[in-house]
Parts: C-alpha cells; sequence; structure tokens
C-alpha cells in the first residue's frame, strides 16, 4: 500500500477508537484487536443511530 493510504486508514482507526473508547464502550485492548470495518459499524451505531430519518415511527 501507498505510505499515504496507509497514513488514511491509521488516522481513521484511530478517530473510531478513541470515540468508541470515550464513551466507555470499549477498552483499548479490545479495540486494537477490531477490524477497521468493525470499527466503523459501532462506531455508526452508537454515534449515528439517533440522527437516522424517522422511517419506522407510527403515529
Amino acid at each position: 500500500m501507498s505510505k499515504l493510504l496507509k497514513l488514511a486508514l491509521e488516522k481513521e482507526r484511530n478517530h473510531y477508537s478513541e470515540k468508541l473508547m470515550s464513551i466507555g464502550v470499549y477498552n483499548r485492548d479490545h479495540v486494537q484487536r477490531m477490524t477497521i470495518s468493525e470499527l466503523r459499524n459501532e462506531y455508526f451505531y452508537f454515534f449515528r443511530k439517533n440522527k437516522a430519518p424517522f422511517q419506522n415511527k407510527t403515529f
């Protein structure tokens, strides 16, 4: 991989890891064993679920 791509992936991993650890969801050991895809999915689960459109609301 190119150096630029490696740097971008490392920044992405650090961003997701820090956010998940800041809310106390995971500890550092567990986060280090997760893939970037797993980190991304967990991040979107905890931080983006409230921003989804109101699709399934019943009135």
